[in-house]
Formats: structure tokens, C-alpha cells, sequence
């Protein structure tokens, strides 16, 4: 027997009183079944979201103050960096570095360049360092000669760098 024609037997034995008292049963347990499942969780995600939604758009003010403040830093910095000389920028962002103790020789070069030559530098440390001078100081790396060392980590480095505005030997004629 399969469930419909069960289904079907039981409704037609029952009386309209009993058949009035079931559909008010089923319909009690759907409500109550809606108001567990989906009512009290979404009035449980509207308090938490009350709470947190003034504190997201604290941040996001937060944010775009620090992007604007960003900018503003930027266009102070771009002017002046590129009025600076390139070697005394290297130098003065190497002297803060990790790796300011191997001595790296720097010399001037031609058409605004910079050349260092350092024997000794973490790897790690100098890939880093070579992000930040172009982020912070808007020098750019022109060329780059890597050699491992038998130390693990540890390379010797010949690079030559630019400011960002100005142009290469092998391109200015």
C-alpha cells in the first residue's frame, strides 16, 4: 500500500470535527516550524548586523580618510623625491636596511643613475627592499646581476637603479 492511498484512507475515516482538529495541528506545527527556521534566525542576523553595521562604516570612513591622506603624501613626496639626488636616496634607504652591514658600495652614474654592488645580502631582505624603494622613494631598477653564495639565502648583488622620471642611457638620443 503505498503512502498516498494510507494517507487518503485515514482522512476519509475521520470526522469533520477531527479533520478540523488536524489541519489546525499541521498548521500550528508549519507556523511554529517557519517562526524556529526562518523568523527568529533572520531577527537574530537584523540585532548582530545593528551592531556591527555602524562599526563597518566607521572603517570604511576610516578608509577612504587613509586613501585620501595617501594621496595627499604622494603628491608631496613625488616632487621632492625627484628632485633629490639618487645616490644619497640609496644610501639613506640602505642605512636602514638589514643588510646595511655587508657595505654595499654605491656610485653615481650617468643620466641620474645609481649603481650598488653588495657581497653579501639576504635574498629575502633584498627583494623586499627593491619594493619599497620603488614605492617610497620612486626609484626603479634598471638592471640586476643575482649570484647565490654557498651560504643558503645569501646572494651577491650588482644593480643599477633610476629615479622614475628620468631616462636610461640606452634611450635618451
Amino acid at each position: 500500500m503505498n503512502i498516498v492511498s494510507a494517507t487518503a484512507g485515514f482522512w476519509s475515516e475521520r470526522s469533520a470535527r477531527e479533520r478540523l482538529a488536524l489541519l489546525a495541528a499541521v498548521a500550528f506545527v508549519f507556523a511554529a516550524a517557519l517562526y524556529a527556521f526562518l523568523w527568529e534566525p533572520g531577527l537574530a542576523a537584523r540585532k548582530a548586523l545593528a551592531v556591527t553595521l555602524p562599526q563597518l562604516r566607521a572603517q570604511v570612513q576610516d578608509m577612504r580618510w587613509q586613501r585620501e591622506e595617501i594621496a595627499r603624501l604622494r603628491k608631496q613626496l613625488g616632487p621632492a623625491t625627484r628632485s633629490g639626488d639618487a645616490a644619497s636616496l640609496l644610501r639613506a634607504s640602505v642605512a636602514r636596511t638589514s643588510f646595511s652591514a655587508a657595505a654595499p658600495r654605491i656610485e653615481s652614474l650617468p643620466n641620474s643613475q645609481v649603481r650598488l654592488r653588495a657581497e653579501s645580502v639576504q635574498f629575502d631582505a633584498w627583494v623586499s627592499w627593491l619594493g619599497e624603494l620603488q614605492r617610497e622613494l620612486g626609484l626603479r631598477l634598471e638592471s640586476c646581476r643575482v649570484v647565490a653564495l654557498d651560504q643558503p639565502g645569501m646572494v651577491q648583488v650588482e644593480a643599477t637603479f633610476a629615479l622614475q622620471g628620468a631616462t636610461s642611457a640606452g634611450t635618451s638620443r
